[in-house]
């Protein structure tokens, strides 16, 4: 009886595996390669090869909305996938007044570890009193300074 208790459990987690195995098995396997005599044989079409195009594709263009540098100064900015990434400390303009890129800090663990980006102006966009990136904090870490 106490060897049943132990085997019981066992028995019932290895049924779960088993059946779980099954439903994940795809139909096409379950069934025989070759076709019953039943069943007509079905044409098989050439693969289809794509031919290469004369012009290349033309590259979409880059619209940047003008950016106000003064605006962006000691906003939060935030990643695409809304994780915090710093405060704007910087803002690099063009001899035009355009904005180049901007330059902003992490706030790090208790004041350490401060990361510091360099992010260029096309990946900005400022909604509200913030700005957001155009990419994840992931991507974000190519522009660490």
């Amino acid at each position: 009886m106490r060897n049943a208790k132990r085997v019981l459990p066992l028995v019932t987690l290895m049924s779960l595996m088993v059946a779980a195995a099954v439903a994940q098995t795809p139909a096409e396997q379950s069934k025989s390669a070759t076709p019953s005599p039943a069943s007509p044989p079905t044409a098989q079409s050439a693969p289809v090869q794509a031919v290469p195009s004369s012009t290349p594709p033309a590259a979409p263009a880059v619209v940047v909305p003008s950016l106000n540098p003064k605006e962006l100064q000691g906003l939060d900015v935030f990643a695409s996938g809304g994780q915090q990434l710093g405060t704007v400390t910087k803002v690099d303009t063009l001899p035009d007044g355009k904005v180049k890129d901007i330059e902003l800090k992490s706030a790090g663990f208790l004041g350490m570890f401060k990361t510091t980006y360099l992010v260029p102006a096309d990946k900005v966009a400022k909604k509200g009193s913030r700005i957001e990136l155009s990419m994840t904090s992931d991507q974000a870490q190519q522009f660490v300074k």
